[in-house]
């Protein structure tokens, strides 16, 4: 490959509260960005774009001092933590238009930076999309395992499409980054959008890495709010099973109706005022639910397209 056949990457790297991993992760990420300028697969002006959501330690400073050091090294401060998906998402939408492909990698490093050149080598092949699938998932606590795995099952049958084993360690082309970067929807879900973006795609897999440095801030609560979001931004399958609910209980509504009424007209051993509780309590109550599943249906609609509000806010930038 030739000097000027090389293009342009950016590492865009999300953190929050990562003081003790961040000069470490630097150095092995310039490190890796001097080797592929030496190998002539990127051109020397790719860079590593950090961006801090909303940290409460020393995060942001230390982003300051690197990139005051290396010329390579960029940053962005959110003015809070808005949380992971939009952290990453104000990376990627900063660093549009200013490279030629684009991959994201978490801050603690734990999903192995040497699958990097190979992702580089499936984009220049044709793909413009290619995921980093795991291997293994070393240093991750039981019960984190279990939830993932479910959850993507739960996703894969309500008609989500996710990549079995792939987290948001992806390598983007230009023409991938600026369809992910026309969906406006608030709850975004990254790694479900960019799967069904219709582009080339291959993938890369990896051993991951425990986390040497720091602990992990991606607790079981934030766990259970992505993959919230991920459900309610990708299908609303869940909804359309609350209307088959709905349907299915007005049905054995009309059955049980059929016996009560058989019961206190033909064998007469229904004890009074009891056939019109029941019956009352059975019909309304599979209305009331046809009736949320089908205004659940068009709120859901409204629901993407209403809420206008930023997905991030930006306090400060370093280039």
């Amino acid at each position: 490959m030739n000097k000027k056949d090389n293009k342009c990457l950016v590492l865009v790297v999300p953190c929050f509260d990562e003081q003790e991993v961040l000069k470490k992760t630097n150095g092995e990420l310039l490190m890796l960005l001097n080797n592929l300028v030496d190998e002539n697969l990127i051109d020397s002006s790719s860079y590593i774009y950090y961006v801090d959501d909303g940290s409460n330690d020393d995060t942001w400073a230390i982003i300051k001092q690197l990139c005051e050091k290396h010329k390579s090294v960029r940053g962005l401060k959110l003015s809070k933590n808005f949380g992971y998906q939009n952290a990453l998402l104000a990376g990627l939408t900063r660093v549009n238009d200013k490279c030629d492909f684009v991959v994201t990698i978490d801050a603690d490093l734990q999903q192995d930076i040497n699958a990097i050149p190979k992702m580089i080598e499936k984009y220049f092949l044709g793909s413009e999309i290619v995921f980093g699938i795991r291997n293994s998932r070393k240093g991750e606590p039981i019960i984190k395992k279990v939830t993932g795995v479910l959850f993507n099952k739960i996703l894969k049958i309500l008609g989500g499409k996710l990549i079995e084993d792939h987290a948001d360690f992806r390598l983007m082309g230009k023409n991938a980054l600026k369809a992910l970067l026309q969906h406006s929807e608030n709850n975004i879900f990254i790694r479900g959008l960019v799967s069904d973006l219709g582009f080339q795609t291959s993938i890369v897999k990896f051993h991951q890495n425990k986390r040497e440095l720091g602990k992990t801030k991606y607790n079981l609560f934030k766990m259970f709010n992505l993959a919230y979001n991920g459900l309610s931004s990708l299908t609303v399958k869940p909804l359309r099973f609350l209307l088959f609910i709905g349907l299915l209980s007005t049905f054995v509504s009309i059955m049980w109706a059929i016996y009560v009424l058989y019961a206190k007209f033909v064998t007469g051993g229904i004890v009074p005022g009891w056939a019109s509780i029941v019956l009352s309590i059975w019909f309304f109550s599979s209305i009331q639910l046809v009736a949320l599943g089908l205004i659940g249906e068009y709120l859901s609609k409204i629901f993407f397209d209403v809420k206008k509000r930023p997905r991030f806010i930006i306090e400060n930038e370093v280039e």
